[in-house]
Protein backbone atom coordinates (compact mmCIF):
# COMPACT_ATOMS: atom_id res chain seq x y z
CA UNK A 1 0.00 0.00 0.00
CA UNK A 2 2.66 2.17 0.34
CA UNK A 3 3.64 1.79 -3.16
CA UNK A 4 0.32 3.00 -4.36
CA UNK A 5 0.72 5.94 -2.20
CA UNK A 6 4.06 7.02 -3.47
CA UNK A 7 3.06 6.54 -7.14
CA UNK A 8 -0.27 8.53 -6.01
CA UNK A 9 1.73 11.06 -4.51
CA UNK A 10 4.46 11.17 -7.12
CA UNK A 11 2.20 11.95 -10.06
CA UNK A 12 0.21 14.82 -8.44
CA UNK A 13 3.37 16.55 -7.68
CA UNK A 14 3.99 16.02 -11.12
CA UNK A 15 0.83 17.56 -12.16
CA UNK A 16 1.10 20.62 -10.23
CA UNK A 17 4.19 21.36 -11.42
CA UNK A 18 3.19 21.07 -14.78
CA UNK A 19 0.23 23.69 -14.31
CA UNK A 20 2.31 25.65 -12.53
CA UNK A 21 4.75 25.83 -15.14
CA UNK A 22 1.77 26.18 -18.40
CA UNK A 23 0.50 29.54 -19.24
CA UNK A 24 -3.32 30.31 -18.70
CA UNK A 25 -5.69 30.38 -21.89
CA UNK A 26 -6.20 33.35 -21.34
CA UNK A 27 -2.47 34.66 -21.70
CA UNK A 28 -1.98 32.63 -24.26
CA UNK A 29 -4.67 33.99 -26.59
CA UNK A 30 -2.91 37.68 -25.89
CA UNK A 31 0.17 36.39 -26.85
CA UNK A 32 -1.29 35.14 -30.00
CA UNK A 33 -2.94 38.30 -30.80
CA UNK A 34 0.04 40.31 -30.08
CA UNK A 35 1.93 38.14 -32.91
CA UNK A 36 -1.18 38.59 -35.78
CA UNK A 37 -0.19 40.38 -38.43
CA UNK A 38 -2.10 43.08 -39.60
CA UNK A 39 -5.19 42.27 -41.96
CA UNK A 40 -4.05 43.38 -45.21
CA UNK A 41 -6.02 46.01 -46.82
CA UNK A 42 -8.34 45.62 -49.98
CA UNK A 43 -9.44 47.89 -52.84
CA UNK A 44 -13.15 47.45 -54.39
CA UNK A 45 -12.65 47.85 -57.78
CA UNK A 46 -15.68 49.15 -60.01
CA UNK A 47 -16.94 50.19 -63.46
CA UNK A 48 -15.18 53.62 -63.24
CA UNK A 49 -11.69 52.01 -63.04
CA UNK A 50 -12.35 50.13 -66.44
CA UNK A 51 -13.71 53.74 -68.28
CA UNK A 52 -15.96 53.21 -70.44
CA UNK A 53 -16.69 49.95 -72.16
CA UNK A 54 -17.61 51.98 -75.50
CA UNK A 55 -14.83 54.23 -76.41
CA UNK A 56 -11.71 52.72 -78.45
CA UNK A 57 -7.94 53.65 -78.27
CA UNK A 58 -6.64 55.30 -81.58
CA UNK A 59 -3.78 54.64 -82.99
CA UNK A 60 -1.09 57.16 -83.64
CA UNK A 61 -1.18 56.89 -86.93
CA UNK A 62 -5.02 58.10 -87.05
CA UNK A 63 -4.09 61.52 -85.25
CA UNK A 64 -5.43 63.37 -88.01
CA UNK A 65 -8.92 61.72 -88.33
CA UNK A 66 -9.33 61.58 -84.87
CA UNK A 67 -8.73 65.67 -84.88
CA UNK A 68 -11.33 66.10 -88.16
CA UNK A 69 -13.98 64.43 -86.24
CA UNK A 70 -13.36 66.46 -82.70
CA UNK A 71 -13.04 69.77 -84.92
CA UNK A 72 -16.63 68.19 -86.00
CA UNK A 73 -17.64 67.37 -82.83
CA UNK A 74 -17.53 70.93 -82.21
CA UNK A 75 -19.57 72.62 -83.91
CA UNK A 76 -22.48 70.38 -82.66
CA UNK A 77 -24.15 71.60 -79.26
CA UNK A 78 -22.91 69.45 -76.47
CA UNK A 79 -25.22 67.04 -74.79
CA UNK A 80 -25.22 66.80 -71.09
CA UNK A 81 -23.43 63.44 -70.44
CA UNK A 82 -24.76 60.97 -68.57
CA UNK A 83 -23.61 59.60 -65.01
CA UNK A 84 -22.83 55.62 -64.91
CA UNK A 85 -25.29 55.59 -62.37
CA UNK A 86 -28.33 57.29 -65.06
CA UNK A 87 -26.45 55.28 -67.92
CA UNK A 88 -27.63 51.56 -65.80
CA UNK A 89 -30.82 52.89 -64.74
CA UNK A 90 -31.81 53.84 -68.22
CA UNK A 91 -30.60 50.10 -69.15
CA UNK A 92 -32.49 48.66 -66.17
CA UNK A 93 -35.63 50.52 -67.51
CA UNK A 94 -35.44 49.35 -70.98
CA UNK A 95 -34.77 45.69 -70.43
CA UNK A 96 -37.57 45.72 -68.07
CA UNK A 97 -39.91 46.99 -70.22
CA UNK A 98 -38.95 44.33 -72.27
CA UNK A 99 -39.06 41.76 -69.98
CA UNK A 100 -42.50 43.49 -69.13
CA UNK A 101 -44.12 42.98 -72.81
CA UNK A 102 -42.58 39.82 -73.07
CA UNK A 103 -44.51 38.78 -69.69
CA UNK A 104 -47.77 39.81 -71.01
CA UNK A 105 -47.42 38.36 -74.00
CA UNK A 106 -47.05 35.20 -72.47
CA UNK A 107 -50.19 36.00 -70.12
CA UNK A 108 -52.34 36.52 -72.76
CA UNK A 109 -51.38 33.32 -74.75
CA UNK A 110 -52.31 30.85 -71.73
CA UNK A 111 -55.52 32.59 -71.58
CA UNK A 112 -56.09 32.11 -75.11
CA UNK A 113 -55.55 28.71 -74.51
CA UNK A 114 -57.82 28.67 -71.13
CA UNK A 115 -60.05 30.69 -73.38
CA UNK A 116 -59.53 27.14 -76.26
CA UNK A 117 -59.99 24.65 -73.20
CA UNK A 118 -62.70 25.65 -71.68
CA UNK A 119 -64.98 26.10 -75.20
CA UNK A 120 -63.47 22.64 -75.89
CA UNK A 121 -65.25 21.06 -72.60
CA UNK A 122 -68.36 23.04 -73.29
CA UNK A 123 -68.83 21.78 -77.08
CA UNK A 124 -68.50 18.15 -75.50
CA UNK A 125 -70.59 19.10 -72.86
CA UNK A 126 -73.39 20.09 -75.57
CA UNK A 127 -72.15 17.20 -77.72
CA UNK A 128 -72.56 14.45 -75.03
CA UNK A 129 -76.07 16.57 -73.45
CA UNK A 130 -77.77 15.68 -76.78
CA UNK A 131 -78.26 12.15 -78.28
CA UNK A 132 -79.89 13.35 -81.22
CA UNK A 133 -77.12 15.82 -82.08
CA UNK A 134 -74.62 12.40 -81.90
CA UNK A 135 -76.67 10.93 -83.87
CA UNK A 136 -77.23 12.90 -86.84
CA UNK A 137 -73.27 14.95 -86.80
CA UNK A 138 -70.67 12.03 -85.63
CA UNK A 139 -68.51 13.62 -88.20
CA UNK A 140 -68.60 16.68 -87.32
CA UNK A 141 -68.04 16.29 -83.67
CA UNK A 142 -64.50 14.47 -84.56
CA UNK A 143 -63.45 17.13 -87.36
CA UNK A 144 -64.03 19.56 -84.59
CA UNK A 145 -61.92 17.22 -81.81
CA UNK A 146 -59.37 17.23 -84.04
CA UNK A 147 -59.51 21.25 -85.30
CA UNK A 148 -59.57 21.31 -81.41
CA UNK A 149 -56.07 19.31 -80.78
CA UNK A 150 -54.26 21.17 -83.48
CA UNK A 151 -55.25 24.65 -81.95
CA UNK A 152 -53.99 23.77 -78.73
CA UNK A 153 -50.69 22.08 -79.61
CA UNK A 154 -49.86 25.40 -82.13
CA UNK A 155 -50.74 27.68 -79.27
CA UNK A 156 -49.17 25.75 -76.41
CA UNK A 157 -46.22 25.85 -78.85
CA UNK A 158 -46.28 29.04 -79.05
CA UNK A 159 -46.29 29.45 -75.28
CA UNK A 160 -43.34 27.18 -75.04
CA UNK A 161 -41.79 29.80 -77.57
CA UNK A 162 -42.57 32.98 -75.75
CA UNK A 163 -41.23 31.56 -72.78
CA UNK A 164 -38.14 30.37 -74.18
CA UNK A 165 -37.76 34.11 -76.08
CA UNK A 166 -38.56 35.34 -72.31
CA UNK A 167 -35.35 33.41 -70.70
CA UNK A 168 -33.20 34.81 -73.53
CA UNK A 169 -34.13 38.23 -73.17
CA UNK A 170 -33.06 37.40 -69.67
CA UNK A 171 -30.07 35.95 -70.23
CA UNK A 172 -29.09 39.01 -73.16
CA UNK A 173 -30.04 41.63 -70.03
CA UNK A 174 -27.29 39.81 -67.61
CA UNK A 175 -24.79 39.80 -70.31
CA UNK A 176 -25.79 43.73 -71.24
CA UNK A 177 -25.02 44.59 -67.36
CA UNK A 178 -28.79 45.01 -66.40
CA UNK A 179 -29.34 43.97 -62.75
CA UNK A 180 -32.16 41.82 -61.40
CA UNK A 181 -34.64 41.61 -64.17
Amino acid sequence: MKKHTLVFLAFGCTFTALSAAQQSLGDAARAARKNKPPEPTTKVITNDDFGRPWTSVQPDSSDTAAKSDSDKDQDKPKEKKKTSAEEQAELDKQWREKIAAQNEKIALLERELDVLQRENRQRATNYYGDAGNRLRNPGKYADDDHKYRDDMASKQKEINDAKTELENMREEARKAGASGS
